[in-house]
């Protein structure tokens, strides 16, 4: 499978701004051959659009934005950041990704471990995952875990969760494992990611698409 990485730079807060970012680079990408292409975290909103999701309409103006990406998606298949609605109990949001194949519906993947350390207050907003489940695109199952998910097993300097969702993915049959993620930057960090990625690649002998 071919997989493109669109590695823009979202603006918190400007949706059509960001559309315009997504759309581009997907063209971009899927006129290279790509199968799939991925997005950084919460690509339609930025990271962290923090108190913006409580204002009336920032979340139903970024989910009207995920099916405008639907509706000019072509071969390629697009895995998308966005906020979706909570239908449960709980916070009022999850930190999601949506996978938008042309002439299928919508599937959507939500975060599972929330950061609420350093810069990050993710559970103010979001409810996490209830379930995991891989994703099938073109005969392979793919693993969907967005930021925080991947960061679990080596590179915290403690356990702070009580799930690792790519073992549960990998459990569950995922032959890749794909990473949406909005980390911040800062000295020496890309070293950083890259040995966590590498060395959860090499622990559960799976390839991992990160893109940040």
């Amino acid at each position: 499978m071919k997989i493109g990485f669109a590695q823009i730079n979202p603006t918190v807060g400007d949706l059509s701004g960001n559309f315009e970012k997504i759309i581009h680079a997907y063209e971009r990408l899927a006129a290279a051959g790509a199968e799939l292409v991925l997005t950084p975290e919460l690509a339609i909103t930025g990271y962290p659009p923090q108190d913006l999701v409580f204002k009336s309409r920032f979340v139903p103006e970024n989910l009207a934005i995920l099916e405008q990406l639907h509706s000019r998606v072509e071969n390629a298949a697009l895995l998308v950041g966005f906020v979706d609605r909570n239908q449960g109990r709980g916070k009022p949001f999850h930190n999601a990704a949506a996978l938008l194949e042309r002439g299928k519906p919508i599937r959507k993947a939500h975060k599972s471990l929330l950061p609420t350390y350093d810069v990050f207050d993710e559970d103010r907003y979001f409810e996490p995952a209830c379930h995991l489940e891989p994703f099938e695109i073109r005969g392979k199952k793919i693993g969907v875990t967005i930021c925080e998910d991947i960061w679990t097993e080596h590179y915290l300097p403690r356990p702070l969760y009580d799930i690792e969702p790519v073992r549960g993915l990998i459990a569950q049959g995922a032959e890749i494992i794909v990473n949406l993620s909005s980390s911040p930057f800062t000295l020496h960090k890309p070293a950083v990611r890259y040995e966590m990625v590498a060395g959860s690649a090499r622990t559960h002998r799976r390839p991992i698409c990160y893109c940040n």
